[in-house]
């Protein structure tokens, strides 16, 4: 081939490479525009939510030690009584044998007691005629106590588990939520009453007795009841591995009842945190972790945060500094290192 055509050749190829790639200066990668807010340090009151149910503060299943027949119930359902009240009557058949037995075993004593001041007859004998009598004493005295069932507190007889003309035993109440305890009558006292709940063992150091909290009621959804935490149980559930809470809350009104569902926030004193704006949190799809982008030196970086509590378009989090600058607007653009273009 002629030497000049092959020279033609080699300069037509190398040209063609060279116009074909492209040069360093024609790439150019894209920066993503960012818009950031500063992370700041706030001092706020921590709320912490539950759900509860309203009980009575006192609760008693009012019957008998003695099965025996109900002759007449004194109160109706609804109505208040006081500390001693006659509440209930049982029939009195063995307490009319027991009278008479013990009537005659204090003729026999009496008889022993002169003849034994007269040495007519042994200690031994006179001894054994009064620790009879005594043992009598006592059986009657028990059965006349339970045919008159008597109120152990001032409170409300809520329910009447047996009507009168019934046989009474003694027999578990199946009612489940509350006392679980045989009884003829259920009395409450219902002024004041207890809210409990249930707190999770990571937050009972910060559940302590003397924390004020708002409860709010289903049936009052306008009113907002104030109340301090009691008492907190000192033992966990072994299957939920949470602890019960008491509030005391005053029911002078009668409009709280037992049995009614709650809403507790739980009011922690006051703490500094650092707050972001709520568009600065991003959740990573599938999973329950958070995260916001801090800018340093021109790059994101992501970091882990956990959420405290929202107040407004603000929210408290772990995991950053205050004075750390968040991205709240382009960060469907950014990626964990890259540069960004703050404005």
């Amino acid at each position: 081939m002629n030497r000049k055509y092959i020279v033609l050749i080699l300069a037509l190829t190398l040209f063609g490479c060279k116009a074909s790639g492209p040069s360093e200066e024609s790439i150019q990668v894209e920066i993503p525009v960012v818009k950031t807010a500063r992370a700041s340090e706030n001092s706020f009151a921590q709320r912490l939510t539950y759900s509860g149910t309203v009980f009575a503060n006192r609760e008693s299943n009012l019957g008998a030690v003695l099965p025996g027949k109900v002759e007449r119930i004194c109160f109706a359902e609804g109505d208040k009584v006081k500390k001693g009240d006659l509440i209930v009557e049982l029939s009195d058949e063995l307490l009319t044998q027991a009278l008479v037995e013990n009537q005659a075993l204090r003729k026999d004593y009496e008889r022993v007691k002169r003849l034994r001041d007269k040495e007519s007859i042994s200690q031994m004998e006179y001894d054994h005629l009064k620790a009879k009598l005594e043992a009598s004493d006592a059986k009657t005295d028990m059965i006349r106590k339970n045919t008159r069932v008597h109120a152990p507190f001032s409170g409300t007889i809520v329910e009447r588990m047996m009507e009168e003309g019934e046989v009474y035993f003694i027999n578990p109440g199946l009612d489940p939520g509350y006392s679980m305890r045989s009884g003829i009558v259920r009395l409450m006292q219902l002024n004041p009453v207890k809210i409990e709940f249930e707190v999770n063992e990571k937050d009972l150091t910060k559940v302590i007795p003397g924390l004020q909290a708002e409860i709010l009621f289903d049936a009052y959804p306008q009113k907002t009841y104030k109340g301090k935490i009691h008492s907190v149980k000192q033992m966990l559930s072994t299957l939920t591995r949470t602890a019960k809470v008491q509030i005391i809350l005053e029911n002078n009104s009668g409009e709280l009842k037992p049995g009614m569902f709650a809403r507790i926030s739980v009011v922690l004193p006051n703490q500094p945190s650092v707050f972001v704006p709520l568009s600065a949190i991003t959740r990573l799809a599938g999973t329950g972790e958070e995260f916001v982008y801090v800018v340093e030196n021109n790059r994101a970086k992501r970091i882990v945060v956990n959420q405290i509590q929202t107040l407004g378009n603000n929210v408290a989090v772990t995991g950053i500094e205050p004075g750390q600058m968040v991205i709240v607007e382009g960060k469907a653009k950014v990626q964990n290192g890259s540069k960004v273009d703050v404005r």
